[in-house]
């Protein structure tokens, strides 16, 4: 029995774009980019001279989480949309910050402001459930 045409039609795709996780992804860059804004510097100053440069580390790596897994799921849509394919996006596309954006937990991190580590906490949250897809969609890194 010969598939229906819209069967026919339907690309073979591992992982489809995730418009939830999109949103999800979208209104924490949001939520960083207006701390960081109204009151990241206030804070900072605010912090023990010793402790700057862990809050610009950390500012660093909310940041390169977010825009990581923001690539990635524009990687996912343009596979979705058909403007690039899987062995494109396995080849180009792959998550490669891990070992910055999932590096254990600074143990003085606790000593920031609350809302820093809330966004620490929130965005490596993000970033490991991405690099499980990714891994999924892809398969693991050697």
């Amino acid at each position: 029995m010969r598939p229906s045409p819209r069967q026919a039609k339907q690309p073979k795709q591992q992982t489809l774009f995730l418009p939830g996780v999109f949103n999800e992804t979208l209104t924490l860059l949001f939520d960083a980019h207006h701390y960081f804004q109204s009151r990241g510097a206030e804070e900072q100053s605010s912090i023990p001279p010793d402790q700057r440069p862990l809050y610009a580390a950390e500012m660093s790596r909310i940041t390169l989480r977010l825009t990581s897994v923001m690539a990635w799921i524009m990687v996912r849509k343009a596979i979705f949309s058909g403007k690039i394919d899987e062995e494109q996006a396995s080849e180009k596309y792959r998550f490669t910050a891990e070992e910055f954006c999932l590096a254990p937990k600074p143990a003085d991190i606790d000593d920031l402001p609350y809302y820093i580590n809330y966004l620490s906490d929130r965005s490596r949250d993000l970033y490991t459930r991405i690099a499980r897809l990714d891994a999924q969609a892809y398969g693991k890194r050697h």
